[in-house]
């Protein structure tokens, strides 16, 4: 019998490392997040060790059970999109984010960050208004 070695995806090994990060934060056992996604603790583990793939449905539970938004899963990905906040690449704005140390307040911080960001003038406008 043959034995493979599988590499885990990176984007796989990203989405359950901020799953640990999300349960760990909130001082939740994996058998409480299996618990309430109805799996057991263990495809949690997997889960987070990027073993296992989380499909698009099982990502929205979690979602709706730490109460963020899915796309806190892939935040800090690279090229995880074009609604990146300028912000995500000012190394200050980044080490003032980084010291907020609940998980659900940093991520809509940063959501109001975007928000602001998209309703600033653009830059581009002279100052005629041309």
């Amino acid at each position: 019998m043959e034995v493979r070695s599988v590499s885990i995806d990176p984007v796989d090994s990203h989405i359950g490392s901020r799953l640990r990060a999300l349960r760990t934060e909130q001082n939740l056992s994996l058998q409480a997040v299996g618990h309430g996604l109805g799996v057991t603790y263990q495809q949690i583990r997997k889960y987070e060790s990027g073993d296992n793939r989380i499909s698009a449905s099982t990502l929205y539970r979690l979602a709706g059970f730490f109460n963020v938004e899915p796309s806190y899963f892939f935040e800090g990905l690279p090229g995880a999109g074009s609604c990146a906040v300028e912000s995500e690449a000012d190394p200050s704005m980044q080490a003032v984010l980084g010291r907020i140390p609940d998980a659900q307040l940093r991520h809509h911080l940063e959501g109001l960050l975007r928000v602001l960001d998209q309703r600033r003038p653009s830059s581009h406008l002279s100052a005629n208004g041309s």
